[in-house]
């Protein structure tokens, strides 16, 4: 990693996404402040800006894939920061108009998929002569750390500066990252160059057929749908499992979540040395395993909170923060390394879309099921289903390398000759 970071390359594009994943950390938690405190229907009006956010890139991913092999990543993501920028700026004009301003969160939602597909079909151009492993780690830790210093960055410029100076100061994010990111020539360079350009529609087959017929990109695509699921389910029960369940209080409940992020960045962190030592099927299975068993400690954990207190949820929520950033990397890395050059966009546009569709889905599901069995009941119930899923995807034939058809033995001649 240290070579990694002496590179100036990366490190002028690692800001620049640090700079861009700081906007965005902030302006969510303003956006559900605005909602919820000057509208009528604040439950309903934050479900629709966390829909908003997510919805683009669940079901424009796929489709920008084909843009991203065809365009230079600059052109996309200096584009998209330019854009954010601009209506992060409007929000300030429109603040006081829920349905506009959910519509600025959809606009720039649909210029955030531009962006994260850019970012990750680049990633391999940016790391030549390094290794993918670490820089997806360094991504990782560096996004989930960013998830609990953006909000409350922007909980203290709520505060002290006001929901306009956060729009300006999201806007201003997105021109540093644009700044950075324009003065980067590999950025320039056209992802697929020569040969006929098939049209849009066709190309998008195309990259649906090639990224299924790669056995291993095949094997993580049925490996997603059920992580996803846990996933989504386990985010949206998380907070009410600690608030209404554990009933923390408002440091431990900081306590809790801040546990959960250094877990996250403890597995992205890990993943690398992983990767080198275990194939990626392995360490994908293994680190599914383990957020099954995270899931599945919550019911000793309630059991044991009135003896051991908050301590024991703090390592219930590290020890779930591990399993679920651990199995990051080896995604991340089977993506970036087995998807052919000339499907690196779409390869990762419809891969952005399987998982986040997905999580959306288990995130509705993870309403219901709390609905009808309990928050607790609902994560247990997940960590019993992932490890026999777990199971069963070991033991899928789907990745493995098919065995080599033997050839023929050609006869002798002396053979031939008896016949």
């Amino acid at each position: 990693m240290l070579e990694l970071l002496k590179d100036r390359m990366y490190i002028r594009y690692w800001l620049a996404v640090v700079a861009s994943f700081l906007g965005d950390a902030i302006t969510k938690v303003t956006l559900i402040y605005v909602m919820a405190t000057e509208t009528g229907n604040p439950v309903l009006y934050v479900s629709l800006v966390v829909l908003a956010q997510m919805l683009p890139s669940g079901v424009l991913g796929a489709f920008v894939g084909p843009l991203a092999d065809r365009i230079p990543a600059r052109v996309l993501m200096v584009g998209s920061d330019l854009i954010r920028a601009a209506l992060a700026l409007l929000m300030i004009a429109v603040r006081d108009s829920p349905l506009l301003l959910l519509v600025l969160i959809l606009l720039s939602g649909i210029g955030k998929s531009f962006f994260e597909t850019a970012r990750l079909s680049a990633i391999p151009l940016i790391v030549r002569g390094h290794s993918i492993p670490t820089a997806v780690a360094l991504f990782q830790s560096t996004n989930h750390t960013l998830n609990l210093v953006g909000p409350a960055m922007g909980g203290l410029l709520l505060a002290f500066g006001g929901v306009s100076a956060v729009f300006v100061i999201d806007a201003a994010t997105f021109v540093i990252s644009a700044l950075l990111l324009a003065g980067m020539a590999v950025l320039r360079e056209v992802p697929v160059s020569g040969g006929p350009r098939e049209a849009y529609w066709r190309s998008l087959r195309t990259g649906l057929r090639g990224v299924l017929a790669t056995p291993s990109l095949r094997f993580l695509a049925v490996v997603l749908v059920p992580v996803m699921l846990a996933l989504g389910l386990f985010s949206t029960n998380l907070n009410s499992q600690l608030l209404t369940v554990f009933r923390l209080a408002p440091f431990d409940y900081g306590m809790a979540q801040a546990a959960f992020g250094a877990g996250s960045v403890a597995g992205a962190l890990l993943g690398p040395p992983l990767v080198r030592r275990f194939s990626d099927r392995k360490l994908l299975i293994a680190s599914i395993a383990l957020f099954g068993v995270s899931l599945l400690l919550l019911d000793p954990t309630g059991r044991l909170q009135d003896a051991m207190g908050v301590t024991v949820v703090l390592v219930w929520c590290l020890v779930a923060g591990l399993g679920s950033g651990l199995f990051q990397v080896p995604v991340a890395h089977t993506l970036l390394s087995d998807m052919p050059a000339e499907l690196r966009g779409r390869g990762v546009g419809l891969f952005n879309a399987l998982m986040v569709n997905f999580t959306v889905v288990g995130v509705v599901l993870g309403g219901i099921t709390a609905e009808l069995a309990g928050v607790a009941e609902s994560i247990v119930l997940t960590g019993a289903l992932l490890l026999p899923a777990a199971l069963l995807i070991a033991l899928a034939p789907l990745g493995r390398p098919r065995p080599a058809t033997p050839a023929p033995r050609r006869r002798a001649k002396s053979e031939r000759v008896e016949k």
